[in-house]
């Protein structure tokens, strides 16, 4: 219990530094660079605004800055914060309405529940993971090691002296602030500093949302009644909902007698929003920072130079917290400009490309550190969405590709469910008005190219995280048109209507409600097992507080995700997991070809101590953690057994491959 004490606290406090960087480092941002309409705003919009630029401007700052070490990433992201938060205040009334009140406590109400949803939980002697640990081992890593090493950071899971990662590591150097304030000043670790990272960026995206359908003419598209049915409060709900999938699971398990595993295993997946945020909040993130370079530069605000810089911004902060959203944005940018274009709007196409430029020469220093990766295998290929979905073969492409676009479409019908069916009511009634304003063409744009690139490309390592975050544009567009029509009672006209528009919303409601479930208790493994974990935190926070930063630890290395190294360990390896290895850069195999060699230490109950030292002096291993789930363990032949352990416990122990007896520090 102490445990989850420990990083329930580490994690809200984390969240609150997070908050108060994003909040006054981007109010400074908004009002240096002339966010439009920033100035006129107040209350939780001028707050919410600042947010947006503070997502925008700031990632790749941090980046450019960390060039130059830990300590001046630190100071880039703390000095235009202190410089920001009177800007931030001026803006903030002290009196609190209940809307306001009720608003702060369903904000503080989503922190704790997210915290919870992330962190380990405790039963009996041990402790078990939620399912996000399994890329929450990738986020803490890339967080203690841009802390440790800045930018670009080392590989800490395939470390290799002198050799850079090789990741869109952008969003981390926000998280890695995180980490080296919180951590300074209340003892807070990697992980939580992660963890706040998923529990903030959602707390980003109503902004994002409000400021889409305020400055797209949605509203007056359809013509709705400014005093009908609160967009905010649907905003809100519309975010915690989904599409139809609990149907296909439930038939599943209807007709199959199981349930598939937390990723949806029924087709390639268009994740909810909450889902989003708590697995990949540096796609989401990436998405707010695109919609900003845009909402930059759209009109009807007046042309103003900096707000060029400030898309400029937002596009390189973008493409390397996702080079996926990066590449949707950058289709979305090509087809505006044509639009422009074609409209002889020259002098706003021109600073379109002066942004593209300019974001390119900002991201320069790490577009060049994923140069060398591009130069192999290529990262995307050419796939039919939802492939297996049709197995049969044809003949002729005249016969397939019918075939598949029809199964696509009634996949897609199923996962978009509530917004597909309010898109189709909006459209419907709005017409061509719903194309007058410029961000209002941007979200037909991004519908347009999430949905090609979505269904036609997907990303060839490891998984296709092309395919599933590239439809988070549509789901932005679609959100926002679905808020429209039911304000406008295109979508809730009738009794008629209100049957299949609720049943929809139910159903949205009630997946998320499922995953959520899923995903926090699928991990509530034997007591065994849980014991295990629980030991190896101990071992690796005993690590903690008597090695050097820098010092090379090696555990057990796995074929997909080391999670407790991942989690606790804030050490550098010569070689973690398979998976994150080659995320990071790593070519597949070079990384088998160490996780072979080091495999034998942990599973071979008679390996030698004499070859455990060569290849620990060989890779400068400083210590090697041992769990009970490792044959070597308490094998009365092994290595282990010839080697009096520096810590021990039932289920872990530490060795030293140094020689000397570890200090505290």
């Amino acid at each position: 219990m102490n445990f989850f004490c420990f990083d329930f606290a580490e994690t809200f406090v984390s969240v609150l530094i997070f908050l108060f960087l994003l909040l006054a480092a981007g109010a400074f941002c908004a009002r240096l660079l002339r966010f439009p309409g920033f100035d006129e705003v107040r209350g939780f919009e001028r707050a919410g605004q600042a947010m947006l630029c503070g997502l925008a401007c700031l990632p790749v700052c941090l980046d450019l800055a960390g060039c130059f070490g830990v300590a001046p990433m630190v100071g880039a992201a703390l000095l235009p914060a202190f410089a920001g938060a009177p800007v931030l205040l001026r803006g903030q009334s002290l009196r609190l309405s209940r809307g306001r009140l009720g608003w702060l406590l369903a904000g503080f109400a989503w922190i704790v529940v997210s915290i919870l949803l992330l962190i380990d939980w405790p039963a009996g002697s041990g402790l078990f993971h939620s399912m996000t640990s399994d890329d929450y081992v990738k986020h803490a890593e890339a967080t203690w090691s841009i802390a440790q090493s800045a930018t670009p950071p080392w590989n800490p899971t395939f470390f290799s002296p002198g050799a850079k990662a090789s990741y869109y590591y952008f969003f981390y150097t926000l998280t890695a602030v995180v980490d080296v304030v919180a951590g300074a000043l209340f003892g807070a670790a990697a992980r939580h500093a992660a963890y706040a990272g998923g529990s903030v960026v959602f707390l980003a995206l109503p902004p994002l949302m409000h400021e889409l359908w305020k400055r797209s003419g949605v509203d007056e598209a359809v013509g709705a009644q400014s005093s009908k049915r609160s967009a905010t409060l649907w905003i809100a709900l519309l975010l915690l909902a989904a599409g139809l999938d609990l149907l296909p699971i439930f038939a599943a398990y209807r007709f199959r007698g199981y349930l598939p595993e937390y990723v949806p295993s029924w087709a390639e997946e268009i994740t909810p929003w909450v889902l989003s945020a708590l697995w990949a909040p540096h796609h989401v993130a990436a998405l707010v920072a695109a919609f900003t370079g845009f909402m930059a530069l759209a009109r009807p605000a007046e042309f103003e130079p900096r707000r060029t810089l400030l898309a400029a911004l937002a596009f390189a902060s973008t493409a390397g917290m996702s080079v996926y959203i990066g590449m949707a944005a950058a289709a979305v940018a090509g087809l505006w400009l044509i639009a422009l274009a074609m409209r002889r709007r020259f002098g706003d196409a021109a600073n379109l490309v002066a942004a593209g430029l300019g974001a390119a020469l900002l991201a320069a220093p790490w577009l060049m550190t994923v140069a060398v990766r591009m130069s192999g295998r290529s990262p995307v290929e050419f796939a039919f969405r939802n492939q297996a979905a049709v197995p049969a073969r044809f003949d002729s492409l005249t016969a397939e590709i019918p075939m598949r676009l029809a199964v696509m479409l009634s996949i897609y019908f199923v996962q978009f469910g509530i917004f597909a069916y309010g898109a189709y009511a909006f459209w419907r009634k709005a017409g061509r008005r719903g194309l007058k304003s410029d961000i209002g063409l941007i979200l037909v744009i991004g519908t347009l190219a999430s949905l090609l690139i979505g269904s036609l490309l997907r990303s060839s390592i490891l998984s296709n995280d092309l395919g599933w975050r590239v439809m988070l544009f549509a789901q932005a567009a679609m959100l926002v048109w679905t808020v429209a029509a039911i304000r406008s009672d295109a979508l809730l006209e009738s009794r008629r209507t209100f049957a299949p528009v609720a049943l929809f919303l139910a159903l949205g409601w009630g997946y998320v409600l499922f995953m959520v479930g899923q995903q926090r208790f699928a991990r509530c493994n034997p007591a065994s097992e849980r014991a295990v974990v629980a030991d190896a935190r101990a071992a690796w926070l005993w690590l903690d507080r008597r090695l050097p930063r820098g010092a090379l630890v090696q555990a057990q290395p796995d074929e997909e995700r080391s999670i407790e190294f991942g989690l606790y360990s804030r050490f550098p390896t010569p070689v973690a997991d398979l998976d994150v290895g080659q995320l990071f850069g790593g070519s597949k195999r070079a990384v088998e070809a160490r996780i072979l060699e080091m495999e034998p230490i942990f599973g071979d109950k008679d390996f030698p101590l004499d070859k455990v030292k060569a290849i620990a002096a060989r890779r400068d291993i400083a210590a090697i953690v041992v769990t009970s789930d490792d044959a070597a363990f308490d094998a009365p032949h092994a290595w282990t057994a010839q080697m009096r352990p520096a810590f021990s416990t039932p289920h872990a122990r530490v060795y030293s491959m140094k020689g000397a007896p570890f200090a505290d520090r």
